[in-house]
């Protein structure tokens, strides 16, 4: 038996104040920017879809505390339950005004180390997309 892989865990720092940065991660207007589409971050057990055009990921919000935190499962459209995953965003507030944005996708199974780390790859490049658009 293999051990569980780590999670992805990727942060950035941006001058934008928290109530921006949070902004940029929970509404869907603004994830559009630099993500795709995306429901609105609703309660608890809520559903929560991104829509990638020719895909789609669906998961149900599990976790909120508007302004700082949000988490959702993760599950491609179509795809098998047992290979769901969690994503979580977290705003903390940093010098001078400015804010961290820590990413955290975890729950993958045995095995997925290329699923992983084709997600690792994407979330790289997202990340560095939203570090531009909040950096102004």
């Amino acid at each position: 038996m293999t051990a569980p892989l780590d999670p992805i865990r990727l942060s950035i720092e941006t001058p934008a104040d928290p109530e921006t940065a949070w902004q940029a991660i929970s509404d869907p207007d603004r994830v559009a920017e630099w993500f795709t589409d995306a429901s609105p971050v609703g309660g608890v057990g809520e559903p929560y879809r991104l829509d990638f055009g020719d895909s789609a990921v669906d998961g149900d919000v599990l976790a909120v505390e508007p302004g700082r935190h949000f988490a959702h499962s993760w599950s491609w459209d179509g795809g098998d339950p047992v290979d769901r995953t969690v994503v979580s965003w977290t705003v903390e507030p940093v010098g001078r005004g400015g804010s961290r944005i820590v990413l955290e996708h975890g729950g993958w199974g045995d095995g997925d180390d290329a699923l992983r780390d084709d997600h690792l790859g994407y979330w790289e490049s997202y990340l560095e997309d939203l570090a531009a658009l909040l950096a102004g």
